[in-house]
């Protein structure tokens, strides 16, 4: 049995082709996002070792733990500078550091184009000393303002070469600077890739004033350990001599502590990647099932020879098993070799975007060759269990007969289960689209819909095959003829076969119906909510979440043709354990800029010293007018205000991420280390715009960290992040189709091998060649518009659903994109076509007499 298993899959290995591809795909993207992420996750986790001192003390902040992200405050924690002479005088440490880090800068040339990365990697400022890690290649050290080293890679990629100039612009303010030394990091011979980091040191005074803004501070402490001293003898005694003030880490724990920011980060992007490879693995279930289906069907008359012969039922379902191992191996070696590829792919294009990983090898771990190998022969298992079972159930006498005709089953208990399970799953998203107390409940009921709902129609494929297939091809006849006829029939002469093919395809497009649906619906509410509530003219922001610095409001408020200038800054506070965002608004001028919308209370009460709170967060929190909210500031400065104002929830605003704000002047008391990151500009009455927006950027250019928008730019760019990743999902989804449309291939591509004798009939009475080609296209249109109506028309549902859901979240208008649907069903048979066309060739080139020779 085994030898007939191995002849079998080597006989039939074109006619499993296409089920190996389908295995190759799903293992590739499930290995490729493996092998991609642990290589970025060692290109960073070894960069932060390989440069992390033996002992760092840094500030001990109350609650904000490494792996929050502080550049939205535009705070930086600092250690006045005696703690440098401390740390020097405990025994055990050769020496100490005062270092200055900041990566809230922009570096530009003399063209005024930033020299670091604009996207990914961030640029980092620091005071030069010491450092054994760091060396000079070119040049010397800075020494006075004015001068400046910049990393190596960074001056290579930007053509950056001793004595040009640079500006270095920081919410401080700007410095201009000189290069005078090109430096690289190494650990003891090996040099240090930075990822696309791009370096710049300065003199430490420099640093101070210009940088961090705060003489005499440091952000940490870098401590060199004597030899013969432990890096946990040296903490245990710097302790001591400092008390808990500070926090105090070995090379080891900041390591560890890198590591798990990292692999916390990855983790988000990795699970998110590997949902996409699940659906399309679950896709190619279908594929592989009616695989092994049709080839059991074809294989009848041989399966009842080797029952006749002696074989056990148990002896046949190995038998196909077998089979299916073997495809599953194939599959799983293949699409492990293209993840590979696929990785090493993307660790060269992620370049683009600001990351090197160009020093950093490929990291293949034992966990990716487990994934690769259990996801691809266990599916393949798992599909071809049920064929594998009918298989066995073949009786001898099967052998006897000429041919054989798929078994007619009746579908009654089938539809039975799956209506049923379609009436629950309808109910509970009809019941989540209503529920509107709790999110926690209605998320609970819409995932329940969602489930049941997908399940049912999964189950009811084979009886609605019938029904919709019939449907849709009615015209067939009247539009072409007999040959319309006999396609629209052979859709639906195997329902189940049909249902499984259509079911890979509504399972992919029921997702991007369910997407587009919640994305126009956000971007609608966004828009209408922009449209309400921006009152200015222009907007200015910092890229990549970077605070503009004071000196900007102040540049701008001397322009002529302005009104009013709307400061808001940020801070980071935790209330209930919770972090959350206060921001803080000039209470005078807020009204003109951006319109709260208040449920109860006014700005008055803002600008009182109260706090305003969004209604959702109203609502979870149990907060009321008056009620004290206890906010806890990074820098440990506490600030109970009572609820003044409470507003209406911006759209895609969340509970975690509600509106918690203050006027500028309680922000700047409990705060006072934040900065500018959004001005509001107001025109004043008869100004010209276009003159006020030519003047904006005319002020603005030599600072390229800010952004200038007018009302329709600020818009836009909201709305276009909505749209960046509606693409980013639409690309994911993209493989899970590419599989549904190979399954259609696939199933036709065996049925007309298991209608060789029939299509050779039909050329014996006359039908050409063009007719047998078009009588496999259209099979194949109506099978693929089964399956895109189906998955539309789920995805509608849970889109709508999940719109009433996300109303507690701000999306409160509902918006279906109706063109976006209709080229989905245009694509649908488009691809429908697409997959005919070899199944179609193979069938009008089949000779008759041979064909008709077949048994």
């Amino acid at each position: 049995m085994i030898k007939a298993s191995l002849r079998n899959f080597l006989a039939h290995k074109g006619r499993m082709a296409l089920s190996t591809l389908a295995v190759l795909l799903g293992v590739a993207f499930v290995s490729g996002t493996l092998v991609f992420s642990d290589t970025i996750n060692a290109a960073f986790t070894s960069l932060s070792a390989s440069t992390a001192a033996d002992v760092t003390i840094k500030p001990k902040q109350a609650f904000i733990p490494e792996v929050e992200d502080r550049a939205l405050s535009g705070e930086t924690p600092t250690l006045p500078a005696d703690v440098v002479a401390k740390v020097a005088a405990v025994p055990g440490v050769r020496a100490a550091h005062g270092q200055i880090s900041l990566q809230n800068l922009t570096v530009v040339d003399k063209d005024n184009k930033p020299v670091g990365p604009t996207t990914g990697a961030p640029t980092l400022g620091q005071n030069w000393y010491d450092n054994p890690q760091v060396h000079l290649t070119q040049g010397h050290a800075p020494t006075q303002a004015g001068e400046l080293v910049i990393d190596q890679a960074s001056a290579q990629h930007k053509g950056i070469r001793l004595g040009d100039p640079l500006h270095v612009l920081t919410p401080v303010g700007s410095t201009p600077a000189t290069v005078v030394g090109i430096a690289a990091l190494s650990t003891g011979q090996r040099p240090t890739s930075l990822a696309g980091v791009t370096m710049v040191y300065v003199d430490t005074d420099t640093a101070q004033r210009q940088l961090l803004g705060k003489p005499g501070a440091f952000t940490t402490v870098t401590v060199d350990v004597a030899p013969g001293t432990s890096h946990t003898t040296a903490q245990r005694r710097i302790h001591d001599a400092l008390g808990d003030t500070y926090s105090i880490a070995t090379q080891e724990e900041q390591a560890q502590s890198a590591a798990q920011q990292i692999s916390s980060f990855l983790g988000v992007v990795t699970y998110a990647l590997l949902g996409f490879a699940g659906l399309a693995v679950l896709v190619g279930i279908f594929l592989i099932l009616n695989t092994f289906s049709m080839l059991v069907a074809q294989r009848t008359r041989e399966l009842g020879l080797l029952r006749a012969l002696g074989a056990g039922r148990g002896q046949v379902t190995r038998s196909v098993l077998t089979e299916a191992l073997l495809l599953g191996v194939t599959g799983s070696t293949l699409g492990l070799a293209a993840g590979i590829g696929l990785a090493a792919t993307l660790k060269t294009l992620i370049g683009d975007f600001g990351v090197d990983l160009s020093a950093t090898h490929l990291v293949i771990n034992p966990l990716t060759l487990a994934a690769a190998y259990g996801v691809g022969v266990l599916v393949t298992l798992i599909a071809a269990y049920l064929p594998a079972r009918r298989a066995a159930r073949i009786s001898p006498m099967a052998a006897l007969r000429e041919a054989a005709a798929p078994p007619v089953t009746p579908l009654g208990r089938r539809t039975a289960l799956g209506g049923a399970l379609l009436l629950a799953g309808l109910g509970a998203l009809a019941a989540a689209a209503t529920h509107h107390d709790t999110l926690v409940t209605a998320a609970a009921l819409l995932g329940t819909g969602i489930a049941a709902s997908l399940i049912a129609l999964v189950v009811l494929g084979p009886a609605l095959s019938r029904l919709v297939v019939h449907g849709l091809g009615a015209p067939y006849p009247r539009l072409f003829g007999a040959v319309g006829r006999i396609s629209r029939l052979n859709a639906v002469r195997n329902p189940r076969r049909t249902g499984a093919t259509a079911a890979a395809l509504m399972i992919s497009l029921s997702l991007v119906g369910a997407v587009a649906v919640l994305a126009a619906s956000l971007t609608t509410s966004i828009s209408r909510d922009v449209d309400r509530t921006l009152g200015a003219d222009y907007v200015l922001t910092g890229n990549g979440q970077q605070p503009i610095g004071h000196e900007i409001a102040d540049k701008v408020r001397t322009l002529p043709g302005i009104q009013a200038v709307t400061r808001q800054r940020y801070a980071l506070a935790h209330v209930g354990g919770f972090q959350v965002v206060v921001a803080g608004v000039d209470a005078a001028t807020v009204d003109q800029a951006v319109k709260p919308q208040y449920v109860t209370g006014t700005t008055a009460d803002v600008a009182a010293g109260r706090l305003m709170v969004d209604q959702t967060t109203a609502t979870a929190d149990h907060l009321t007018i008056g009620s004290p909210v206890e906010l806890r500031f990074q820098n440990g400065n506490i600030a109970t205000l009572p609820v003044g104002a409470i507003s209406k929830p911006p759209a895609g605003a969340g509970k975690d991420g509600g509106t918690f704000e203050v006027s500028l002047d309680t922000l700047t008391t409990y705060a006072p280390e934040a900065q500018d990151f959004t001005l509001y500009v107001n025109s004043a009455p008869g100004a010209d715009k276009k003159q006020l927006q030519t003047a904006l950027d005319t002020a603005m250019a030599g600072y390229p960290q800010v952004t200038v928008q007018s009302q329709a730019d600020y818009k836009n760019q909201i709305t276009g992040q909505v749209d960046t990743v509606l693409y980013l999902v639409y690309a994911l989804l993209a493989l899970a189709i590419l599989i549904a449309v190979l399954g259609v291939i696939n199933t036709l591509a065996l049925s007309v091998i298991e209608r060789t004798r029939e299509i050779g009939l039909l050329r014996a009475v006359g039908t050409s060649r063009r007719q047998i080609a078009r009588m496999i296209q259209l099979e194949s249109v109506l099978i693929a518009l089964h399956g895109a109506l189906l998955g539309l028309g789920l995805g509608l549902a849970w889109g709508i659903a999940g719109q009433k859901v996300l109303t507690l979240y701000g999306i409160t208008t509902l918006s279906i994109p109706w063109t976006t649907i209709l080229a989905v069903l245009a694509g649908s048979a488009l691809a429908g076509l697409a997959a005919a066309v070899l199944p179609a060739m193979k069938a009008s080139h089949t000779k008759v007499l041979t064909a008709i020779a077949t048994a």
